[in-house]
């Protein structure tokens, strides 16, 4: 576990621990389905031998099991921290000048060029709409997002674009993140629950085949939905 994520997860135990003491709290635990869409935008990737304004990447959309823990800070408030099994995505190459690259890269166009794990654990202050005696309690919350990448691996499709086995990292990205939903009561402490949530991740793409260096900026504009059945104790 890289040190950002051990500081997010203690930040929102230390939240959860601070606000024990009020009053009679609840604790909410939540598991379920969560599909990501990156909307990335990427520039042209930039490099020794790479004709200018080439080529591209799109990373393409993925679902992955979703849970979180939340912790009541008072009636109207509450910290959550949303995690989920890290998805690996498909990062595709995207040719976006023909006339610049060769007939085999053209080939390629779209296909798979490498695929890399998304760990991005979010802490959010939650604000409830309605009471917690509401059948239907819609909330919104603000927090902050850490996005990391890593077991990035390079395809045959991407060696073969960039001239040989190539090595790929992506640097870390922290910035805020938002979501809205609601939470519908079922019998007894069970709920089911809805959320969108979104969050600014930016990072750079580095890439390395056999020394030379090329590299790329992704920014992510992710679209999140999230349906997930909670147990509150």
């Amino acid at each position: 576990m890289k040190h950002p994520i051990r500081a997010l997860v203690i930040s929102a135990a230390c939240a959860v621990a601070v606000s024990a003491p009020a009053l009679a709290q609840t604790t909410t635990v939540k598991a379920g389905w969560a599909s990501i869409d990156p909307n990335s935008t990427a520039s042209s990737i930039s490099g020794a031998f790479t004709p200018v304004d080439a080529l591209s990447l799109s990373v393409k959309k993925q679902s992955t099991l979703f849970f979180s823990v939340s912790r009541e800070i008072d009636s109207d408030w509450d910290v959550e921290l949303a995690l989920g099994l890290p998805p690996t995505h498909d990062v595709a190459v995207v040719v976006k000048n023909p006339l610049l690259v060769t007939p085999g890269v053209n080939a390629v166009n779209g296909q798979v060029a490498a695929t890399v794990r998304q760990v991005a654990p979010t802490l959010f202050a939650n604000y409830w709409l309605t009471g917690k005696d509401s059948a239907i309690r819609p909330f919104v919350g603000i927090g902050v997002n850490y996005t990391s990448f890593d077991n990035a691996t390079s395809t045959a499709v991407n060696n073969m674009v960039n001239g040989g086995p190539t090595s790929i990292k992506q640097s870390d990205s922290i910035g805020l993140a938002f979501q809205l939903g609601a939470s519908v009561k079922l019998d007894g402490p069970w709920s089911l629950n809805a959320a969108w949530s979104t969050a600014q991740v930016k990072t750079k793409m580095t890439s390395n085949t056999l020394g030379i260096e090329r590299t790329a900026d992704i920014s992510f504009q992710p679209s999140v939905l999230i349906l997930s059945v909670g147990y509150s104790f």
